[in-house]
């Protein structure tokens, strides 16, 4: 049984976001505060980006950014270099805050992250773990009412929505809209041609894979501008804007990160500076934007900010260059018409940018082009509940969630809720930038400090780099009972 005392948070799951707020409530909650952290899958800790086993699939940030903490930012590179000898012989590079490290790596240090707190500072009395699937959630007098797909019930005070991203299309023959799931590269013979819809960083993650598994046939990706994510360079320093960017104006805001970018250019400085310059102030800019703004940047500019934003490590990088220079990587820009499934072939019609039509024939599709992020087309039973319930509604942009400032779910008659809040990938239609670890970390920490206000008194313990566990693998999450 769950203790009734104490204020009550549960915490819909347990992917990097679901977690990482969890941390930051560990370190702030009282003896009797109860955290209940849900996820219908049994890895805590991991989600969708960082439960790969691929050791060929990079960090896309270096590790000197990607500590959960941000009073201590050597966290995880610490506990990188606390690994194993042997373990660390099998990393790409020398751990270090300027190393690329593999993904699945990070989310291991998050499940530890959680066991730390569990087993050794002794959080096992705040903290239960549900291994259950949340399928409602219904308003009570004081609070929530959360339904698990086993039927039952669980009275919470606060309840946050850290879904992540939501599930991807579905597959039919021959298409597969789930380019993390592991029949979409099985039994695909060696040298058949395949096909990947978009050229982004799921793009890159798939074709590593196929590569990895001795694929020799050729890749056709396309997207309809064929923008691939640029490559990191060497470290800089980010750019120091003379004057701080304002995001009224679109079209001004461009001129002045050209001007910058122009600028650092002529002080032998890279573009990449004065992107990497603007992080610190881009979910401002965005929420200063108009809506129609907004509208034109994710119709006109959202591709190139995104390759130039969000870049391949350079290792990577290097081994779809060379797949494209021996003309296995194809890369087009067109649009896709028609996917056919024939008896052994799928048949895809392709529209070239200026026009003309071609039909592509290849053994199996594979969707690279994103998650679902429009609440209508959602299959999932709690944001259909949610919804119906007129709990939450559709951000403007239909990115997600529509939130108030402070992350504060917002109902179908424009009220924010006081108990309900939403966090993570699902609230980028407010924020923009929440998909990385830097932004996700901050928005964790000021969200912990909203649900439980700490006393005058007293402070969040910090996160001392001499608690960090040799590593272990982590052990099975128990049941709350």
């Amino acid at each position: 049984m769950l203790p009734t005392q104490g204020r009550a948070i549960a915490i819909v799951g347990a992917g990097f976001s679901g977690s990482l707020l969890a941390l930051h409530l560990l370190r702030r909650c009282a003896p009797d505060d109860r955290i209940l952290l849900i996820e219908r899958n049994q890895r805590f800790g991991l989600g969708l980006a960082y439960s790969t086993g691929n050791p060929n699939h990079l960090l896309n940030v270096r590790a000197g950014n990607m500590s959960a903490f941000s009073d201590q930012p050597d966290h995880f590179v610490q506990w990188l270099r606390s690994l194993p000898a042997e373990m660390r012989a099998t990393l790409p590079d020398d751990p270090g805050p300027n190393s690329f490290v593999p993904r699945g790596l990070f989310g291991r240090y998050v499940q530890q992250l959680l066991g730390d707190r569990i087993w050794r500072q002794g959080n096992d009395r705040n903290l239960f773990l549900v291994n259950d699937e949340a399928v409602a959630m219904h308003r009570q007098q004081d609070g929530w009412s959360v339904e698990l797909a086993v039927g039952r019930k669980l009275p919470v005070d606060q309840a946050v929505l850290a879904i992540g991203n939501f599930p991807p299309r579905r597959s039919q023959p021959g298409y597969f809209g789930d380019p993390w799931a592991e029949r979409a590269l099985a039994n695909l013979n060696s040298d058949a041609p395949v096909l990947l819809i978009g050229t982004g960083l799921t793009m890159i993650d798939t074709v590593i894979s196929l590569l990895d598994q001795g694929h020799r046939g050729p890749i056709h990706a396309v997207s309809r501008r064929g923008l691939l994510p640029q490559r990191h360079g060497a470290v800089a320093q980010a750019w120091r804007f003379a004057k701080l960017p304002q995001g009224a104006s679109l079209c001004r805001l461009l001129r002045d990160v050209r001007a910058a970018i122009r600028e650092a250019a002529s002080e032998n400085i890279n573009w990449r500076a004065v992107i990497d310059g603007l992080r610190p102030y881009t979910q401002r800019l965005w929420r200063e934007m108009p809506i129609g703004e907004r509208q034109r940047f994710l119709r006109h500019l959202r591709p190139w900010w995104d390759v130039h934003r969000h870049r391949a490590a350079p290792r990577i990088d290097s081994r779809i260059q060379e797949a494209r220079e021996r003309g296995q990587l194809r890369i087009a820009a067109a649009r896709i018409g028609r996917i056919e499934h024939c008896i052994e072939t799928v048949q895809v019609t392709l529209t070239a940018r200026h026009g003309d039509r071609s039909v592509l024939n290849v053994n199996r599709v594979i969707d690279c082009s994103g998650l679902q992020s429009d609440l209508a087309k959602i299959d999932g039973p709690l944001i259909r509940q949610l919804l119906d319930a007129g709990h939450i509604r559709a951000d403007a942009l239909r990115l997600g969630i529509d939130i108030a400032d402070g992350g504060a779910a917002i109902n179908t008659a424009g009220e924010r809720h006081a108990d309900l809040f939403a966090i993570g990938p699902m609230t980028k239609g407010a924020s923009w930038e929440i998909t990385a670890v830097p932004d996700i970390r901050l928005a964790c920490e000021e969200l912990a400090a909203r649900l439980l206000i700490l006393p005058a008194t007293q402070a969040p313990p910090p996160s001392s780099s001499a608690d960090i566990l040799p590593f272990d693998p982590p052990a099975r999450p128990q049941r709350a009972r």
